[in-house]
């Protein structure tokens, strides 16, 4: 059995359409489920000893040791702010990717800022429900779009040109889904009406299980002439 340490663990958020993954966690403490019992037992119980019956879980908390940086703090500091559950996830660093995904409320959020020392935070969020466990595929390389070709007045709106919506991606099991895709405005930026070549830029919106750590950004050339 392969040991393995927690340095390359991630803990992401779920932003309704990808993982986005909060930077300077120096720790994660969690999930640390519990359960209840009930006592049942009797005048009459075999042996003195106490009997009980199993009742209800509790999936626990989670704890963040992080250094402070802007965007993961206001990320957390909305969702403290917030009353709807979200949904999170503990990738580890195995050759599984194994992953930890739950629904939770973030319910400390103590900043500390020392004199001599890196200001952090400790986060902490309590796990509604259960933890599910699985394995995250990354995605590895985006395969290469061909060109679009446009004639000048053609294709005046980006609406027009006809790009795709998806792209397919090779992950690190070797499979090669179609991910859903999102293009910028194009560099230079799109105009139908001038002759150039503009390249197209992707944001991937893989699924829940499917993680993209890299940022692998699919591109397509639309030649205009």
């Amino acid at each position: 059995m392969t040991k393995i340490t927690g340095k390359g663990a991630t803990f992401s958020r779920w932003s309704g359409s990808t993982w986005v993954a909060l930077a300077n966690i120096k720790s994660i403490g969690g999930p640390s489920a519990s359960r209840e019992t009930v006592d049942v037992t009797t005048l009459d119980s075999a042996g003195g000893y106490r009997e009980f019956i199993g009742s209800l879980r509790d999936g626990g908390d989670i704890s963040l040791g992080m250094l402070f940086e802007q965007a993961s703090y206001v990320i957390m500091k909305n969702d403290f702010e917030s009353d709807t559950v979200q949904e999170y996830a503990i990738v580890l660093p195995d050759t599984n990717a194994t992953s930890l995904e739950f629904s939770g409320l973030v319910t400390e959020l103590p900043l500390d800022i020392p004199l001599d020392d890196a200001v952090s935070c400790d986060v902490t969020i309590k796990i509604s429900g259960s933890t599910e466990i699985s394995s995250i595929n990354e995605i590895v390389s985006a395969a290469a779009i061909a060109d679009i070709p446009a004639a000048i007045g053609s294709a005046v709106q980006l609406a027009d040109i006809g790009l795709p919506t998806t792209a397919t991606c090779t992950l690190d099991d070797a499979t090669t889904p179609a991910i859903t895709v999102t293009w910028d405005t194009g560099t230079p930026m799109y105009d139908g009406a001038a002759a150039d070549t503009y390249t197209f830029t992707g944001t991937l919106h893989p699924s829940a299980t499917i993680y993209n750590p890299d940022d692998v950004e699919p591109t397509v050339d639309v030649v205009v002439s």
